[in-house]
């Protein structure tokens, strides 16, 4: 178990000077950097290798975004669904279809055409 460890321990430092490297601006905050390295050592651990981590660290660095995501970053890489293709027509968020996106658009508490006072309502 100790050999098991070490191997992650030893990967964490190397995923870590990777990342390091990769940084254009310079070196990252100190606490920037141990929540990070727990993160690598948490993920090492669940069994995910630097195949699956260096594109999320890559994510992860090119956003500047907080090390506690890194684990969404890889749920995002292995579980992502194929990319929409450009032919397949625009859906909507609310899941209705083609149609849903060719109406209007429609702001439901702030109407255009009418005045509004203060708080977004005719006085």
């Amino acid at each position: 178990m100790l050999e098991a460890a070490d191997a992650s321990e030893w990967s964490a430092k190397v995923l870590m000077a990777e990342y390091l490297r990769a940084c254009p601006g310079g070196r990252p905050p100190k606490k920037v950097l141990g929540h990070l390295g727990k993160e690598l050592r948490s993920l090492l651990d669940e069994g995910y290798g630097p195949d699956v981590l260096r594109p999320a660290l890559e994510r992860l660095r090119a956003k500047g975004l907080n090390p506690s995501v890194l684990p969404s970053l890889v749920n995002e890489l292995l579980n992502a669904g194929p990319a929409p293709s450009s032919s397949s027509s625009p859906s909507s968020a609310s899941g209705a279809g083609l149609w849903a996106s060719a109406s209007p658009a429609y702001t439901p508490y702030l109407n255009p055409t009418e005045p509004t006072g203060t708080f977004g309502v005719a006085l």
